[in-house]
């Protein structure tokens, strides 16, 4: 009896640590279970004004629940975007949060410096990565939330170089204001006589910030002689290869101009002349 009565407790015992154990294990592996933030219901843009720099927006977040797109519309002259043609290259976005997206016009867009135009975004319904929306068809629609297309207007301005006709004293220009697009150069090319620029090589440089830079002072090469009533040409020029060296040699893809809309080169490109006074 002494025997079979402990078997008894001890077989009570083993049964409670058992079941213990399981519903533990059930807590632990609720409480392990990985976690992902779930994708949002309803599509969302966020997208400013902006000084453009090489003719791209940039877009500071969205958050979609399906892949999808970002497009540019042009605006219609009534505060509302020409539909369905687009002005940018379609983007494809990932479903969930991205942020600081890069949004290129095409190569046919007509930009004017102050244009508002409509950033929007679309389903990826039809084909995957392949943007299909034309206005008579239901792929590729844009997203909706309370009743209307996700969409943003904005403005467009371009990078620019306020450089009256000025003195040059001890071989430096000191130009009042310079608005820069992205962090950059700009530099400052010489008049070939007859008041046209000499191309590509410059006789002077600095570095700019994005965004307005004030009393931008330029020290011009040793040796170039600057003569009154000549002509200087100051350009913006982007720094993107080893950063903080200017090595745009009119060949290679590093620090080349800094551009604006589509006209034939030099008509895109941010650049202005003043004449050199006494």
């Amino acid at each position: 009896m002494f025997y079979t009565r402990n078997s008894k407790l001890l077989k009570i015992a083993m049964a409670a640590v058992i079941t213990l154990s399981i519903a533990s294990c059930s807590d632990d592996d609720e409480n392990n279970t990985p976690t992902t933030n779930p994708e949002p219901e309803v599509a969302t843009l966020s997208v400013s004004n902006q000084v453009i720099s090489q003719n791209t927006v940039k877009v500071e977040m969205i958050d979609i629940p399906a892949d999808g797109w970002i497009v540019i519309h042009a605006d219609n002259g009534s505060n509302g975007p020409v539909v369905p043609a687009i002005i940018s290259e379609p983007t494809f976005v990932s479903a969930g949060e991205n942020q600081n997206i890069a949004v290129s016009f095409s190569s046919d867009a007509t930009l004017s410096d102050g244009d508002q135009v409509w950033v929007m975004l679309h389903e990826d319904t039809g084909m995957e990565m392949q943007y299909e929306f034309d206005g008579n068809n239901n792929l590729d629609p844009p997203f909706i939330a309370s009743g209307a297309p996700v969409m943003t207007p904005i403005t467009i301005s371009s990078a620019s170089i306020n450089s009256p006709d000025m003195a040059v004293s001890n071989n430096t220009v000191v130009l009042p204001s310079v608005t820069a697009a992205a962090d950059g150069w700009l530099v400052i090319h010489n008049d070939d006589g007859m008041g046209g620029i000499v191309l590509p090589g410059i006789i002077g440089k600095t570095l700019v910030s994005k965004g307005v830079n004030t009393n931008v002072t330029v020290q011009l090469d040793a040796g170039v002689n600057i003569m009154p009533g000549q002509k200087l040409f100051p350009m913006l020029h982007l720094d993107n290869g080893t950063i903080g060296t200017y090595e745009f040699d009119g060949v290679g893809v590093f620090d080349g101009p800094e551009i604006f809309g589509n006209d034939a080169f030099p008509g895109n490109v941010i650049f202005t002349s003043f004449t050199v006074t006494q």
